[in-house]
């Protein structure tokens, strides 16, 4: 990836994941578990979630990630619904903030909030759309198993390794690229010209 592109997608990429990990903790205090609160992952300092290797990793092939929240599904009164929830917390917040910026663009803002809001958009999506994959250790590993019956939310930690060079093989195949390249041509027209 070459560099300017990673410092065009780097202010999306800190907003991105702070307020998503931000997400997961508040939703997990919330519904009744204080793992990640007590840790200090309710906060809004970037500092707290974001990953250096994640973030280091941005500039070499276009993709970050952040410092995951800690859930003890065992601590919610409703352990899969909850768990559900707060899974889900993190991608829709990625969303939300998609959408924000979207709307932020067709306000015709000066060009330092329109360059910020193109970064917010494309990263946002892309976190959306990455963290629905049922592939550890994204949110979709624990979001599909709490809606299909049967299966367990949680993840053996022993296949943890094995999960994380599957989705490196699968971004450096570009899988993922063909799926995010579908999604921004159904969204790219919503853009202001």
């Amino acid at each position: 990836m070459n560099l300017q592109l990673a410092i065009v997608l780097l202010p999306g990429l800190i907003i991105g994941l702070t307020i998503h990990e931000a997400s997961h903790a508040l939703s997990a205090k919330l519904l009744g578990d204080r793992t990640a609160y007590k840790m200090g992952r309710v906060s809004l300092n970037p500092f707290r979630h974001l990953s250096l290797l994640g973030t280091a990793v941005l500039f070499l092939v276009g993709f970050g990630w952040g410092k995951p929240v800690l859930v003890n599904l065992y601590n919610f009164k409703k352990p899969k619904l909850h768990y559900l929830l707060t899974s889900l917390a993190g991608p829709f917040s990625n969303l939300l903030l998609a959408a924000a910026a979207l709307g932020t663009l067709y306000l015709k803002p000066y060009w330092v909030i329109s360059f910020l809001a193109y970064s917010v958009f494309f990263v946002n999506i892309i976190l959306f759309v990455v963290n629905l994959v049922p592939i550890p250790p994204l949110d979709g590993s624990k979001i599909w198993p709490c809606l299909i019956p049967g299966l367990r939310p949680v993840v053996s930690a022993k296949w943890s390794m094995f999960w994380v060079v599957f989705l490196i093989i699968i971004f450096y195949t570009n899988a993922i690229g063909w799926l995010i390249g579908h999604v921004f041509a159904l969204l790219t027209p919503l853009l202001p010209a």
